[in-house]
Order: C-alpha cells, then structure tokens, then sequence
C-alpha cells in the first residue's frame, strides 16, 4: 500500500495510539489535538504524556491544534476519534475544510446524546450541510490503545455501506500487530461498539460488589442480547453482535484491568460516588454519557434494555447497586431467546 495523506482527530489514548501506528506503516500522518500545551510538549517529547505516557511516538507524526489544517492534511483519509460528547462541536467546523475525495473513518464508540445518532450519522449529517458525499467507515472491536501501542496482536473490523471505503480501510491500517476484518453493517458494528461500555459498567459494579465470576457471566452474556435486540432493531445484524464489535469487544471491556468503564463501575460498586470518580480521571468513561441515550433509543425502537436501565439509575438516579441488582433478578421469567 502506498503512503497514504492522513489526518487523526483527536489525542486521546485511542487517536495518539493509532496516528502513530499509522506512521510506524508508512503514512504521512498529522494529529489534531484539542490542547495547545499538550500539542507543545508533544512535539517536543514526542510523547503524550497525559492520555499515553511512556509511549514514544514515532518521529515522522506532526501535531496541530488548528482544526482546518489538519483536515487540509487529510488528502486521503481522515480518522475522527473524538468522544461522542464533542462529536458535534468538532464536526461543525471540521466539515468546512474536507477535502471531496477524502475518506472519512469513524473510530468513536458512543452516541449522540441530543439527536441519538450513531456517530456516523452524525459525521455525514454535517457532510450534508455542504452538499458533500464522502464515504464514511467506522471501525471498532476489542482494542485498548495501550495494547495496539504496545504492538499486542489486535482485530477490528472496518465496516461501511461502500465496499470499496471499508476495503481501503482495511489495506491503510493493516500490519503484523493490527488485523482488519471488513463489514457491511455499520449500524450493528457502533451499537456494539457504545453499548458494551455500558454494560462494562454494569459488569464494573458486580465486580465492586464482590459478586463473583457467575454474575460477571451472566452480565457480558445478557449484556450481548440486549446489544443485540437493539442494534436488530435499529437496523442491524444479529451477526454482527457474535463477532469482534460485539462478544470480542463486550468481553475484553467487561473482564479487562485496562477498561476504563469496568473501572468507573468498579468504584461505583465499592461506594464511591459517580462526581468522585470522575473528577479523578483524564480519559473519558464513554459508558457514561451513553447509558442514558441507550435507554431513550429502547424507547424509540421499543425494545426492552433492563441492564442499561438500571445502569443509568445507578449512574443518574442515585439507586443503590444492590437494589439494581434485585430488580434484574427479579423480572419476570422468560425463555432465553425472546
């Protein structure tokens, strides 16, 4: 694969990860990132010492805190790994400056929390306003940055309407350590991608709670149909939820020391107050903000979402664990797989 001109949006722990993979393969990659310091001290440290300390980024990487030239950057491709919380904010001004040919990958694993769009919806909704029609990718599966940054052996999917998008995609980011599968189904590939934080929240609590094994269990794998009723209804296939967006990354965020969500519901279910732990963290706990906004799409698409529901009253509702975990063991009984 030729050099590709490539722009990653965003420099959190996901974004720095893989702009610098993307440069370690070949690519002229520049990287937006939101604080001017922090874009400072990269350049000069070569290391994001904030969202991904002790990673030496690679030295071909160059940085920028002006929206506009990182999107003149993106030739070819241009990578959005900005937190659903700040897709629209960023979005209404990146959509000025794209290029007609470039293509668009979306790398952010929540939803909208005013209009509840998927993230790919929202990025071509701001295309739209300037009568643009790039193909849009989005790309998930279970990978913490740190392991990509640590080269760990990882597999995503890279999932698009446009066959030929998502196949460029996956020849762009693909090496020894980053294995990209390709998928049609971009609808059930996000609902994977935001929903499991949410039930690694859940999963967080019960592990909090000392519940044990059989309980983190039956979380993932009722976590995994809730998913999967969901994305179904929104359009998406039960497939998807069976592969790396859905039980590869439902797993890996729901048992992993490094999932930030499992962390967050871990304090939650040890006492600790939701102000609290967030105060304390950096990173973004996506779970969070997306709990509520998986309820409202239940709603809307009338499908029953018990986890997320009692998820978001532990979250927003003060509602104590214990009591979260009666109500869900307490609901009527059913066959398996209504």
């Amino acid at each position: 694969m030729y050099s590709m001109r490539i722009a990653v949006i965003g420099a959190g722990a996901w974004g720095t990860s893989l702009a610098d993979l993307l440069a370690e393969l070949g690519h002229e990659v520049t990287l937006w990132v939101l604080e001017e310091d922090l874009c400072a001290r990269m350049k000069e440290q070569l290391e994001n010492k904030i969202y991904l300390p002790d990673v030496s980024l690679h030295s071909t990487l160059r940085y920028t805190s002006d929206l506009a030239e990182a999107a003149s950057a993106a030739q070819d491709l241009l990578l959005s790994v900005v937190p659903s919380q700040f897709l629209v904010r960023v979005w209404e001004r990146l959509c000025l400056s794209i290029h007609e040919d470039t293509v668009i990958v979306s790398a952010t694993k929540g939803l909208d929390e005013e209009t509840l769009a998927l993230p790919t919806e929202a990025i071509k909704r701001f295309l739209q306003t300037r009568r643009a029609e790039n193909p849009v990718v989005c790309i998930s599966g279970p990978s913490f940055a740190r392991e990509v940054a640590d080269r760990k052996p990882t597999a995503i999917v890279a999932a698009s309407v446009d066959k030929d998008a998502a196949l460029k995609v996956q020849q762009v980011f693909s090496g020894q350590c980053l294995r990209v599968y390709t998928g049609d189904d971009p609808v059930g590939t996000q609902i994977g991608g935001a929903l499991k934080n949410v039930i690694a929240l859940a999963a967080g609590v019960a592990d909090g709670m000392k519940l044990g094994f059989n309980t983190r269990a039956a979380l993932i794998v009722r976590g995994l149909a809730e998913m999967s009723r969901l994305g179904v209804a929104m359009g998406g296939r039960s497939e998807t939820f069976a592969g790396l967006a859905g039980m590869g990354d439902l797993v890996l965020t729901c048992t992993g020391d490094l999932s930030r969500n499992r962390m967050v519901g871990l304090r939650l279910g040890r006492g600790e107050k939701l102000e609290k732990v967030l105060s304390s963290m950096r990173a973004v706990a996506e779970g969070v903000a997306t709990a509520p906004v998986a309820v409202a799409l239940g709603k809307k698409f009338n499908v029953e979402m018990p986890i997320s529901d009692q998820v978001q009253g532990v979250l927003f509702h003060a509602k104590n664990p214990f009591d979260a975990l009666t109500e869900l063991m307490s609901r009527p009984l059913k066959a398996e797989w209504i």
